[in-house]
């Protein structure tokens, strides 16, 4: 671990961050997240998805999540509806696990359960944005957490 990194890492989750709004605010408010993906901002949705594995992929517990978001990627809701549903659906729940089994930060884990409320009172697209704001300040509190340990070893150290 080390400063280059987390800011790689800081850099993925901010991008994360945003890209649900800038699919919103660019394209007005579809259906779902996925409904993005036949519109002007199709690259946009896929390389973010494809940089989110990726990170996902290099996180100990992550690695479910990390495949399933390149398979609901690479399915669009359009040509495969079931099928992207469905991964989906398995997506968002396999968050649920990393989320609970973190020893720091659980507070994340009740309010992402808490997701599923926002789709029914609102609509999918809003749960989706919800769930993907929360995973995005675990994500964030977690590289903060971790710089301010390198931080606190490189004072030791001096």
């Amino acid at each position: 671990m080390n400063y280059r990194d987390q800011i790689i890492k800081l850099g993925v989750v901010l991008l994360s961050t945003i890209q649900p709004f800038i699919l919103v605010f660019s394209c007005g408010e579809l259906g779902s997240l996925s409904s993005y993906w036949g519109t002007s901002l199709q690259p946009l949705f896929i390389l973010t998805n494809v940089i989110i594995s990726y990170y996902f992929f290099t996180l100990k517990m992550w690695k479910i999540p990390s495949m399933s978001l390149v398979i609901l990627t690479s399915f669009s809701s359009e040509l495969y509806p079931l099928f992207h549903n469905f991964i989906s659906a398995f997506f968002f729940i396999s968050c649920l696990y990393p989320l609970y089994k973190t020893k720091r930060f659980k507070f994340y884990f009740y309010l992402y359960s808490l997701s599923p409320i926002i789709g029914f009172i609102k609509h999918i697209l809003w749960f989706e944005i919800y769930s993907i704001m929360i995973l995005c300040f675990y994500h964030l509190h977690s590289i903060l957490h971790v710089i301010k340990i390198l931080k606190e070893k490189h004072d030791i150290e001096k």
